[in-house]
């Protein structure tokens, strides 16, 4: 059941950080290039699919890596504290929960008011004011998803060097 669980948690946190790293690293910058009127449908149609998905995948990666801990380390839970194993499992928890409430908490609801900012100017070229109001969720999505990316990957290099700890 272990070996299950611990092949779950590594697929699924797997996904989860391929999409946190795709994102701002190649999908978000090319698309820019395109102009708002790419950008814009391409983010929104992806977002319908990716949001609920990656929602899921991380709330199960994450339940399936404290029940891991757990397992692991039941009998010395109050050693968490005072090993660098446990320190690193503790900053990788706080640090994926953090990416967690960015991801959900900010830029869901972010990439929402885009989409109806969107919808409300689609069927005519936006206005130097619409650009600017749909300027500054977008930048504010860009940031999260660089946050986020840094994040997960420190959380993912703390999961790793728990190995040698």
């Amino acid at each position: 059941m272990q070996v299950i669980l611990r092949v779950l948690h590594i697929v699924l946190g797997t996904a989860w950080a391929g999409t946190i790293f795709f994102t701002p690293l190649f999908l978000e910058p090319r698309l820019k290039r395109l102009g708002p009127g790419v950008q814009n449908p391409v983010m929104g149609a992806l977002m319908h699919v990716l949001t609920p998905a990656m929602m899921l995948n991380s709330i199960m990666a994450l339940g399936i890596g404290i029940a891991l801990t757990l397992k692991l380390r039941w009998g010395t839970l109050n050693l968490l504290l005072s090993t660098a194993w446990g320190w690193a499992m503790i900053l990788s928890l706080v640090l994926t929960v953090a990416a967690m409430v960015i991801g959900f908490g900010t830029m869901s609801p972010t990439g929402m008011k885009m989409e109806k900012l969107g919808k409300s100017m689609a069927g005519h070229p936006s206005t130097p004011k619409e650009a600017q109001e749909l300027g500054k969720p977008s930048h504010r999505i860009e940031t999260m998803s660089r946050t986020d990316f840094v994040l997960i990957l420190i959380a993912m290099a703390a999961m790793a060097a728990t190995r040698y700890l």
